[in-house]
């Protein structure tokens, strides 16, 4: 049994599911989103990435609703094709967190490939 399940009060047989918001704070719509499933109590935990246009609303809503569970979503790739964002921590290209446009690379394998650990974390 879990004992933080046991803690909220189920038995070892109960079934919890958590939703949890991913990407929060990547455009205004996801943290909208997230505020009204959090109203109604669709979901109960997010994940901010902090690079994205998003993040200072987020930032800002978190600091009004200080109970609310958000984590932060490590962020090295920007997938999106007209919608891209970069590393805060640095602007020289040699750390291997960006492309040649100056954005996150859009593959995983590509962070892989050139990122040095020290510059990712």
């Amino acid at each position: 049994m879990n004992p933080i399940l046991a803690q909220l009060g189920f038995s070892a047989t109960d079934r919890v599911a958590v939703i949890h918001a991913d990407d929060v704070g990547m455009c205004q719509a996801s943290l909208s989103a997230f505020v009204d499933l959090l109203e109604v109590g669709l979901v109960t935990t997010g994940s901010t990435m902090v690079p994205c246009p998003w993040f200072p609303a987020t930032a800002v809503f978190c600091r009004k609703n200080s109970d609310v569970d958000m984590g932060v979503h490590i962020t090295l790739t920007c997938e999106w094709e007209n919608y891209r964002w970069g590393p805060i921590s640095t602007v020289d290209q040699t750390s291997g967190l960006m492309d040649e446009e100056g954005y996150f690379p859009r593959r995983t394998s590509v962070v892989w490939e050139q990122a040095k650990v020290e510059a990712a974390f």
